[in-house]
């Protein structure tokens, strides 16, 4: 019998990923600008030692709101179009990716959009859009806590303009882990709705070893043939999984050809 012929591993694009982290955080640091920005002027224009109707702790709160609306409204507005974008890339670019490979392994084939890949590419735009429409209410909400613990402590605005600063640094480390894990996730999505297409039924899960903190599960894993259609059964979540599924996973997989 003759030996199975073994694709290699395919890869999500770093590019793209590159290139979607960039442009989530070009939009963050304008938010992050301009809520600085009308605080800090909220603060000028009310402040606590004036005497008025108005409590400067009630004003600053509807200002926090008001920018939450207008930046809620905006990042809306980014949402589908940046993940049409940045998901159509990472489809685009992990097809050909496989394409290439089969070719190297003897198969040439012709890589079409498929009502299955149409499927998969609308419910992984719809996953990032809600991403992407998470990052103002989760960052402004932390702003709204910060505003009123700085007037309980009497308007201290010098420690409020410290503490909205530490925001940026957390805001950057989420969208890098989320570009990152979307950009797997897409490249995952498309490696497994190909093989199933093309009648490829096995593969070869390889842990990619890149992470500080290895799944001991998917260390495992690594190196065992399993079914594409089912994945793998990790303990550690408790059910089938696979490879680049779970958050920050980078594993990949290598495909066994039918023949």
């Amino acid at each position: 019998m003759p030996k199975p012929r073994i694709v290699r591993a395919i890869h999500a694009n770093r590019g793209v990923e590159a290139a979607y982290r960039a442009a989530m955080l070009r939009l963050v640091q304008e938010m992050a600008e301009s809520v600085e920005y009308w605080l800090m002027a909220q603060y000028k224009k009310s402040s606590p030692l004036m005497a008025q109707d108005e409590l400067p702790s009630d004003a600053m709160q509807k200002r926090v709101h008001k920018l939450f609306k207008q930046w809620k409204k905006k990042f809306e507005a980014q949402a589908n179009p940046m993940a049409e974008l940045y998901v159509g890339r990472a489809f685009s670019t992990t097809s050909r990716a496989f394409q290439m490979a089969l070719k190297d392994a003897g198969w040439t084939v012709n890589m079409k959009m498929t009502r299955q890949m149409r499927d998969s590419l609308n419910a992984s735009i719809g996953e990032n859009v809600g991403l992407i429409r998470s990052i103002p209410e989760h960052y402004l909400n932390q702003v709204e806590g910060m505003v009123m613990r700085a007037y309980a402590a009497g308007g201290d605005m010098q420690q409020l303009t410290r503490d909205l600063r530490t925001l940026y640094p957390q805001a950057k480390r989420r969208i890098e882990t989320i570009a990152r894990d979307q950009n797997n996730k897409a490249s995952a999505v498309v490696v497994r709705a190909r093989r199933v297409e093309l009648g490829i039924t096995d593969a070869i899960w390889l842990h990619s070893h890149g992470g500080k903190e290895p799944r001991p599960t998917h260390v495992a894993m690594s190196g065992k043939r399993f079914k594409v259609a089912d994945g793998m059964w990790d303990s550690a979540v408790k059910k089938m999984i696979q490879p680049g599924e779970e958050i920050n996973c980078r594993c990949v997989s290598r495909a066994i050809l039918p023949f």
